[in-house]
């Protein structure tokens, strides 16, 4: 017998169940994941009870779900997490005491940049913004630069028609105005957000590269566009990236 005829199509819907919340943060009924994933409403009800007892899940208020702490504490633990820990956190930490701005590290996964480091300020930028949080590559700094260094081919694999995804009324529309941007953050090698991801927000990043020179992170500043200063923070953003390309690339 195979092993894939050995896997349990009940923990491989589970597991459906669950990229489909991440998918969908403000929460789901059990209707909606039924139809979702074209399963009986007692099957979808009996999946999100049994998630819910393990604290993947949680039922809010009005009786949505959406991801918990305990799928928080295991994707907190994936590779990516452990990788761009211990010494390359220092960078990061001494660039958010020195701007007091929030500082976020991000990874790209299909259209999206996932934070997997973060400092806040005091002064919290967003509550429902930290660790874990999936940002369309098309709406931020992080996002932008990124698409930047990818292949035309990439870019069009994940965006195949010229139509964007609306993020915000500030966010880019169409896939030749995101081609455009892209000659301006090779020469100056960073990307802003100006408002794209969320009203009040702005934010530069730059990248992080493994010893191939492959820009495999993103390293951002952001902070309430009422007082951020691009300018002020685009040197120490790009001196604490390089320390961290450089402690990245020394590992074997």
């Amino acid at each position: 017998m195979s092993n894939t005829s050995r896997t349990s199509s009940t923990a491989a819907t589970a597991l459906r169940v669950l990229r489909l919340l991440a998918d969908n943060p403000g929460g789901m009924g059990i209707t909606e994941v039924a139809r979702a994933l074209e399963i009986g409403k007692s099957k979808a009800h009996l999946l999100l009870a049994t998630l819910l007892e393990q604290e993947f899940v949680e039922r809010t208020a009005d009786s949505r779900y959406r991801l918990g702490l305990t799928a928080f504490e295991v994707g907190s633990a994936v590779p990516d997490a452990a990788r761009f820990g211990g010494d390359l956190i220092a960078p990061m930490r001494a660039l958010a005491d020195l701007c007091g701005e929030a500082v976020s590290l991000a990874v790209p996964r299909n259209r999206d940049a996932i934070m997997i480091q973060r400092f806040e300020t005091k002064h919290v930028l967003r509550a429902e913004i930290g660790v874990g949080t999936r940002m369309p590559l098309i709406s931020c700094a992080s996002g932008k630069f990124l698409l930047a260094h990818m292949t035309d081919d990439q870019v069009d694999s994940l965006y195949p028609g010229e139509a964007l995804p609306r993020v915000s009324a500030n966010s880019v529309r169409t896939k030749s105005s995101l081609k455009a941007l892209f000659p301006e953050i090779h020469r100056k090698g960073y990307a802003l957000n100006d408002e794209e991801y969320a009203e009040g927000i702005s934010g530069v990043a730059t990248g992080v590269a493994d010893a191939s020179g492959h820009y495999v992170a993103a390293l951002s500043v952001a902070g309430p566009s009422s007082r951020f200063r691009t300018d002020q923070w685009i040197e120490p953003l790009a001196e604490a990236a390089q320390k961290m390309t450089e402690l990245l690339s020394s590992r074997p």
